[in-house]
């Protein structure tokens, strides 16, 4: 015969475990994400934080994001750091990986540029379309593919807006396909990350920088050494980047909130930078104040980037066909995209 329990015990025994299942029910997945540009930068403020706090609410906290006060790795490392369970997630500069992601460069490859806004929807929309298939991000889970401002031509002595004026200067050129346009077309290029351009810049090494939109001019200083840009019609080049995850981390969340956080990431988290183009916007009007005069690039230099900008198209679509992947089709489509997406208003 059993004895019986204390009608107390019984009672506090049930109450203790009452008390915990809201605290199972409610607990929270907090995913570290790794921010590389500085705090204040306009992405980190306006576009990542308000996404991360937009989780939160859409998953009724059971998903929270916290950003580490400083990167955890260098920029070129941030794709092992995340594979590696290192951080939960980052956003990467795609140009960093090549080796690992060669179709999201397509939105690198000159003259083909519109807004942030435009080309981050363009380019999600054409991976969904045409890269998924290749599985470049099999190592990691993708959450948004993002694209900053297209970057121009800027002269300390004056425009540079021919081809002869090219020829020989002295520049700082971004690296990937900002410098090698530029060396291409005969100029003497110094190429660093945009973090240590200031510098060079600033030290006299040079007389023209190249391949940055106009809020990284006045983010890195250096609008005070310039006299003039040239604004070229789909810009020298656009910098695309990658938002993920660490695919067990992913996989440790419940399908529902799963399926919330990609409800808000995708072509959704796209259209948030349309912020950014307004503060490009209002640093290329800032700039102007300071008195850099801003013209359009001439019909001859303008021939001349084209002529430039030829082979590096067919190599990007020779490399996609490498992966089964109909480049021309992925690139002409993304073009597109990005020419109705920036006259939508949505």
């Amino acid at each position: 015969m059993f004895k019986r329990k204390p009608l107390f015990r019984v009672l506090g025994i049930a109450a203790a475990f009452a008390a915990l299942l809201p605290a199972a029910a409610h607990a929270a997945t907090t995913l570290v994400i790794n921010a590389f540009l500085p705090p204040p930068h306009v992405f980190n403020t306006k576009v990542l934080k308000p996404w991360a706090a937009d989780v939160e609410k859409a998953t009724d906290g059971r998903v929270k994001i916290m950003f580490p006060p400083n990167s955890v790795a260098a920029p070129n490392q941030l794709w092992n750091s995340v594979k590696n369970s290192i951080v939960d997630g980052a956003y990467l500069f795609n140009g960093n990986i090549e080796n690992k992601l060669h179709l999201p460069q397509l939105a690198h490859l000159p003259l083909g540029s519109t807004t942030s806004k435009a080309m981050s929807i363009a380019l999600w929309r054409t991976y969904d379309k045409y890269f998924k298939q290749a599985n470049e991000y099999r190592e990691v889970q993708l959450l948004a593919l993002f694209v900053f401002p297209g970057g121009h031509i800027y002269g300390m002595k004056g425009p540079v807006n021919s081809p002869q004026a090219l020829q020989g200067l002295r520049m700082w050129a971004l690296p990937g396909v900002p410098a090698r346009m530029m060396e291409a077309a005969k100029a003497g290029v110094v190429a660093t990350p945009a973090a240590k351009m200031s510098e060079i810049v600033a030290g006299g090494t040079v007389d023209a920088f190249a391949g940055i939109p106009e809020m990284d001019v006045n983010a890195f200083k250096v609008g005070r050494y310039a006299t003039a840009e040239t604004v070229v019609p789909g810009a020298l080049s656009a910098p695309s980047f990658s938002l993920i995850i660490n695919k067990q981390k992913w996989q440790s969340i419940s399908a529902a909130d799963r399926a919330a956080i990609m409800k808000l990431s995708g072509e959704s988290f796209a259209k948030r930078m349309g912020v950014v183009d307004q503060v490009n916007q209002a640093a290329r009007t800032a700039l102007e104040k300071e008195g850099v005069k801003s013209t359009e690039a001439s019909p001859q230099l303008m021939d001349e980037l084209k002529k430039l900008a030829a082979p590096l198209d067919q190599a990007w679509i020779a490399e996609a066909g490498k992966l089964h992947v109909d480049g021309k089709a992925a690139l002409d489509y993304y073009r597109a995209q990005a020419k109705e997406a920036e006259h939508d208003q949505d």
